[in-house]
């Protein structure tokens, strides 16, 4: 079994469950560090992956979600059917919390909300700009008509 670490110049710190972190399986050398992904498709999701792998797949190659990982420690006897149960309620507890706290997904519509609305507002903006630069056009014109007259 591991300690805990966390942290990449690619993934944001942060320590969340407890699962063991078992040297890796792949190299032998490192134990599996515990990061969260902050790519748009994937934010603040938990993943598992030997220190040594790299992202466009050199190095080593041991890398799981953190579903998967739970598996795969399932699977090879690093955790127990109880500890199985109790980081699977632990993770629906961290969920709930953050369906609760109203979650990340509700801050993505309401900035898409406000975008759509400033949108909107630049739109009318330059409907009324083009309007009153075709207004001074139009006043120029009469005022040149009559002082040529």
């Amino acid at each position: 079994m591991g300690t805990r670490s966390s942290g990449s110049s690619s993934s944001a710190q942060r320590r969340r469950s407890d699962l063991p972190l078992i040297k890796c399986p792949c190299c032998r050398v490192k134990n599996i560090v515990e990061l969260t992904a902050t790519t748009d498709a994937n934010r603040g999701r938990i993943f598992f992956t030997c220190p040594d792998h790299e992202k466009d797949g050199s190095g080593c190659n041991f890398w799981y979600w953190e579903e998967g990982y739970v598996k795969y420690l399932e699977r090879k006897g690093y955790i127990a059917d109880k500890e199985l149960r109790d980081v699977k309620h632990m993770s629906e507890r961290k969920k709930a919390v953050n369906n609760e706290d109203g979650g990340e997904d509700e801050v993505k519509k309401l900035m898409l909300s406000l975008v759509s609305i400033g949108l909107e507002i630049v739109q009318i903006l330059k409907g009324m700009l083009v309007g009153f630069i075709l207004l001074i056009v139009a006043l120029v014109c009469l005022v040149l008509a009559v002082w040529l007259k």
